[in-house]
């Protein structure tokens, strides 16, 4: 990550929305707005397929 007290806008830009998203599985954060939860959820990027959901220090399983 390139400090963002010492780079120009342009390349701070690039690092923020450029990044090389190869197909796999992402843990991502999400937000049920009706209930103010924020969340987990590990998603396939290659066929926007949820695995599995959870809050952050909640214990948790690979569903198969």
């Amino acid at each position: 990550m390139p400090n963002p007290s010492e780079v120009s806008d342009k390349v701070w830009a690039d690092y923020v929305f450029n990044r090389h998203n190869a197909p796999s599985i992402k843990k991502e954060w999400w937000f049920h707005q009706a209930s103010g939860t924020w969340f987990i959820a590990e998603r396939n990027t290659s066929t926007d397929t949820i695995i599995n959901t959870y809050l952050l220090h909640q214990p948790h399983e690979v569903k198969t």
